[in-house]
């Protein structure tokens, strides 16, 4: 697991953002060839990100030979103020069996769906290593602020 974020400060506005989100784009890498792919995710209080996929999909192939992960959070209405957004650098991997439950009943709780997937899908987790932070309401600009 990974400690929660250092700037607390911010941590509340960090999970209501990603309340208020399902979809991140997620970054790999495998023999110095980027791939980006899209897929829905849930989250604990402590700030590990987890997405749910097949292992034969290119992002966890990827993610076997090469656990450096980035991804990103996006959100902008149009309307003044509104741009925010979550980039992590972090390292992922498949959910430890010790794990597994209380990983998979977060996912399942956000998403009841995933359930029927169980057979052919594997739980990841991301431990982020930095992240950064855009909150134009709050910062009162549209530049990253470092939160770890």
């Amino acid at each position: 697991m990974c400690p929660k974020p250092k700037n607390m400060k911010h941590r509340a506005h960090i999970l209501n953002f990603l309340k208020r989100n399902r979809l991140m784009s997620l970054a790999t890498s495998s023999k110095n060839m980027p791939w980006a792919a899209t897929v829905f995710f849930a989250y604990d209080t402590i700030g590990t990100i987890f997405f749910y996929s097949r292992k034969d999909t290119r992002h966890c192939r990827n993610i076997a030979k090469n656990p450096n992960v980035a991804i990103t959070f996006n959100q902008y209405t149009g309307k003044p103020n509104s741009i925010k957004g979550l980039q992590i650098i972090g390292r992922a991997s498949e959910v430890a069996s010790c794990e597994c439950a209380r990983c998979y009943a977060i996912f399942t709780t956000r998403y009841p769906w995933a359930k029927k997937f169980s057979g052919d899908h594997t739980l990841y987790a991301i431990h982020p290593k930095e992240m950064y932070y855009i909150d134009q309401k709050l910062f009162k600009h549209f530049y990253r602020v470092r939160i770890k």
